[in-house]
């Protein structure tokens, strides 16, 4: 915990400097203890509930067929419009210049730096976490309480390094990537290439697979909500 002065602290959850007396202790379930403020505290302590069986959901690598936990798999999409849930290893050993990593839950990288870049078109919004405003493209995060907030790229990494992070919906930028539509495609473009998508993408193809087809079907729903 990060003392400001003799009064306030800094919360090991948000990072906000707050009165001192309003920091509460939440033990981990690896031990640690965090120091949070009233708003964090209920999801530190969530999460010191759930995180555990969140943590352990294992699903097979489409690469090696090796059982891993989810948090450890990488979406890969290779440039025919394959979707393959791969380990590490097989995520490494993915053709050079024919897969791009894309994540729907778990973080993205480096390829969230560029569709950052990319989808920076000078109008603003603002992250509901940390109150500011960015001009990339804010993710959908839903948290272990159930409440669904939109944060910056930073806040949703440390939201989910807190352990206090459920779901996170595909951004509307890699959900046109998966489809490969751009970002003025028309409704009836989306459709067509969702169709296109969804038949190579089918677990019954050798092409397809069931993270593939998930994938897919996510893509096209994003892109056809209102918000």
């Amino acid at each position: 915990m990060a003392v400001a002065d003799d009064r306030q602290a800094g919360c090991e959850g948000c990072g906000r400097t707050v009165p001192l007396e309003d920091l509460t202790t939440v033990t981990m379930p690896d031990g640690e203890r965090v120091a949070c403020c009233p708003r964090c505290e209920p999801h530190a302590r969530e999460a010191a509930r759930k995180c555990s069986s969140l943590d352990q959901r294992r699903a097979a690598c489409d690469g090696c067929t090796g059982t891993y936990l989810e948090t450890e798999l990488e979406d890969i999409v290779l440039e025919d419009g394959t979707v393959l849930a791969c380990c590490p290893s097989c995520a490494r050993e993915a053709p050079e210049g024919d897969a791009d990593t894309a994540s729907a839950e778990h973080g993205e990288h480096a390829a969230a730096d560029r569709d950052d870049e990319a989808e920076g078109s000078g109008e603003e919004t603002l992250c509901m976490q940390c109150n500011e405003w960015v001009t990339a493209e804010l993710f959908r995060v839903t948290t272990i309480d159930d409440r669904t907030e939109k944060f910056c790229p930073t806040c949703k990494e440390r939201a989910e390094e807190d352990g206090i992070v459920k779901d996170v919906d595909i951004r509307k930028t890699n959900a046109r990537e998966v489809l490969g539509v751009e970002a003025d495609a028309t409704d009836d473009e989306i459709k067509a290439a969702f169709h296109r998508q969804v038949k190579r993408a089918h677990p019954d193809r050798e092409s397809g697979s069931k993270s593939a087809f998930k994938l897919v079907r996510e893509a096209y729903e994003r892109l056809t909500e209102d918000d």
